[in-house]
């Protein structure tokens, strides 16, 4: 689950289980067992037999119900009653599932009185759009970058105002036609390949396999290559590294959902054994990061390595770090290091996610699996994909993107209001407030979509 943008509980596949592409071509792919078990995480379990937690109970919800909202509130946001169930079910579990339930009571908007925090949680597009589009004047990202600074730094996942315009505009060109060709055949390809040979050891083996953590490692090893050059391997080994990622993750998702940000007091993050846990470990992966720039700015500095074209790509290092490298900009290493973390850390459990709902999802629906196994097959014709495919697998897009609208990634978006505003439908926001967009809301909402 990520902590900043929490995610939908991801399926557990397990096998037999394969790819979804034909056997026709089993040198790239193998077949499709008859027989396999798939688990989701978010299937019914029964009720906990465990003591009640003591983490936003129903008296510290009401209290701060009444601090925080007062007795005129003009708002005209109707207040959710959270339980204590609920509450707790929204801080360690699917977070999407009682959002939702709370919009069917309450309406398209309503304010959520969690411990210390209330959020005003949106399923209304026309309000999310007001949101968002008022970035930068009306809203910042608040409880994100507050529970994510001590990893990201001054990186792009989190800058606010000019600064994310500068560093975004400094990374993106990086991001062109002929970097994405490159990297879907060195990288992408490879990686996957990988990735399928050990599955087929596992649907041999009759193995149980969980997809969520596979796809995790399958993306990890892909943006270590594409950002730093860098091969995590996660797929084969134990690294300190991917170990230091993951405490760092989780870090901030327990950050994001503390009753008392005790964290923001430096001298208790030096004696809370897990705030010293998190510290090593962003120590671990800022170290490494570095010890990758430095290295590759050498090279940049010895070879004398200028962009002389708009789609630049190094033949021996395609990465994004050599692009920016070669791009001779005036950025600090500390900044070129919080922008690709921004990217490695960020990006990889996003991706994984897809993918893991993609593949569950056509493993329940048997004539969209071979559908798009037959196109697969019909325009690779038994050759890895190239870039250029990507428009022709039409029916495998479609896939992904319904996979993203059931159970998007983040299920929910992040702001806080800096001025006071009126939002849609003459909701009343005061500065400070926290919004909760909630996209999966929006994504399933009978006013929005119709399930077909």
């Amino acid at each position: 689950m990520h902590c900043i943008s929490p995610l939908p509980c991801s399926p557990i596949i397990s096998s037999p289980f394969t790819t979804f592409s034909s056997p026709k071509f089993p040198l790239q792919t193998f077949s499709y067992p008859k027989c396999f078990y798939i688990k989701s995480s978010i299937d019914k379990k029964p009720p906990s037999t465990e003591p009640t937690s003591w983490v936003s109970p129903d008296w510290l919800t009401n209290l701060t119900r009444s601090l925080t909202l007062g007795q005129n509130d003009d708002s005209n946001i109707p207040i959710a009653s959270a339980k204590l169930e609920d509450v707790s079910e929204l801080l360690g579990g699917a977070l999407f599932l009682p959002l939702y339930k709370w919009m069917n009571e309450y309406g398209p908007i309503y304010r959520l009185a969690a411990g210390p925090r209330n959020f005003v949680v949106v399923s209304d597009p026309a309000i999310a759009k007001h949101v968002l589009r008022n970035y930068g004047t009306k809203y910042c990202k608040g409880l994100v970058a507050e529970v994510s600074e001590f990893l990201f730094g001054s990186g792009f996942a989190i800058a606010e105002g000019s600064l994310w315009t500068a560093r975004r505009r400094a990374v993106v060109p990086s991001l062109h036609k002929t970097y994405l060709s490159v990297i879907v055949d060195r990288v992408f390809c490879r990686c996957a390949q990988r990735l399928v040979e050990k599955l087929r050891t596992d649907s041999l083996s009759g193995s149980s396999v969980n997809m969520e953590e596979k796809f995790s490692q399958l993306t990890l090893n892909v943006i270590g290559l594409a950002v730093f050059n860098y091969n995590f391997d996660s797929l084969n080994t134990d690294s300190p590294v991917i170990d230091a990622v993951y405490t760092a993750l989780k870090e901030a998702e327990l950050r994001s959902t503390d009753i008392l940000p005790y964290w923001k007091i430096k001298a208790l993050c030096k004696v809370v054994p897990r705030q010293i846990k998190a510290e090593k470990a962003v120590m671990l992966i800022r170290q490494t990061v570095e010890e990758l720039i430095a290295k590759c700015r050498e090279i940049v500095e010895t070879e004398g390595e200028r962009i002389t074209e708009e789609e630049y790509v190094n033949d021996s290092d395609p990465s994004i770090l050599r692009f920016l490298l070669a791009s001779r900009e005036e950025v600090t290493s500390a900044q070129l290091r919080d922008d690709l973390l921004s990217m490695l850390v960020a990006g990889h459990e996003t991706t994984g996610s897809v993918l893991t709902w993609t593949s569950y999802l056509l493993s329940k629906d048997q004539a969209s699996l071979r559908k798009a196994q037959d196109e697969v097959d019909r325009v690779l014709q038994g050759r890895l994909p190239t870039y250029e495919d990507i428009k022709n697998l039409k029916f495998l897009m479609r896939c992904i993107n319904e996979s993203m609208r059931l159970y998007p990634h983040p299920p929910v978006l992040l702001r806080r209001a800096l001025v006071d505003d009126v939002l849609p439908g003459n909701y009343k926001v005061n500065p400070g407030q926290d919004i909760m967009i909630s996209v999966y809301n929006i994504h399933h909402s009978p006013q929005v979509t119709v399930e077909i």
